[in-house]
């Protein structure tokens, strides 16, 4: 076809954009929405039924999902070969969602961690106002999410963001044990950024997760995640006056 569409070595997956004729833009309402980082994609794919299959079942494609997608960057290319040949097509590079394993571990952060490094990480983690025009690598990707499970981590300062109780234990490394939750899940159009995350102890963690009052606790932990957010906007804005 003249260009690469499906699986890499790293795990990642390349998807051409929408727009079967002529060039592709991110003008397009798809390609838009998927440029913008704020929505995940559900992958699947597809096959030709076997013989077999179809003398069993009859002919349809058969689909198999392979999870939960986020867009790590986009670029545009011409083919220089194939039915598209000369079209100028975007090409999106998708990493798999973190909300798409089983159980992600909690990362906790080193006991010299300070107000500082809150500071430092706050513009890597918060909501990015324009399209990706750039492709981040598995690699970059993954440190993102970490730096964002950091962020909540350190802004937690030990105390469960929802029910404000403290770390229900010390950890290995020395350091309060807490929970990293995503208020709006990524495959269900939450972003990974600041503003969608809290760190939470297992008990709070379960609940937001399975407990008949979970819709009730995830809207008040959104409106207490806001108003921390604002504080501390504030905060490290007064905090870059007194040093300017």
């Amino acid at each position: 076809m003249g260009y690469d569409d499906g699986q890499q070595p790293d795990g990642s997956w390349i998807y051409i954009g929408q727009g079967s004729t002529g060039d592709q833009s991110l003008t397009n309402a798809a390609n838009a929405k998927l440029a913008s980082n704020e929505r995940s994609v559900l992958l699947f794919t597809t096959r030709e039924p076997t013989s077999m299959e179809i003398a069993r079942q009859g002919y349809g494609k058969l689909y198999t999902f392979r999870g939960s997608f986020n867009v790590s960057g986009v670029d545009f290319f011409r083919p220089d070969s194939g039915p598209r040949k000369g079209d100028l097509l975007a090409r999106f590079f998708l990493v798999e969602a973190e909300d798409s394993r089983a159980e992600p571990a909690a990362i906790e952060p080193p006991v010299n961690d300070s107000g500082i490094e809150l500071a430092a990480l706050r513009p890597l983690v918060s909501s990015r106002s324009e399209p990706m025009t750039n492709r981040m690598t598995v690699v970059e990707y993954r440190a993102r999410g970490a730096a964002v499970h950091r962020y909540a981590l350190l802004r937690a300062a030990g105390t469960c963001e929802c029910c404000k109780g403290a770390a229900p234990f010390t950890s290995a490394s020395g350091v309060p044990y807490l929970e990293v939750h995503h208020i709006l899940r990524l495959a269900d159009d939450g972003p990974d950024e600041a503003s969608n995350v809290a760190a939470v102890c297992p008990n709070c963690h379960r609940a937001l997760h399975f407990s008949i009052e979970r819709q009730a606790l995830a809207q008040r932990l959104s409106e207490f995640i806001t108003q921390r957010e604002q504080t501390i906007t504030m905060e490290l804005g007064l905090a870059t006056l007194a040093t300017s």
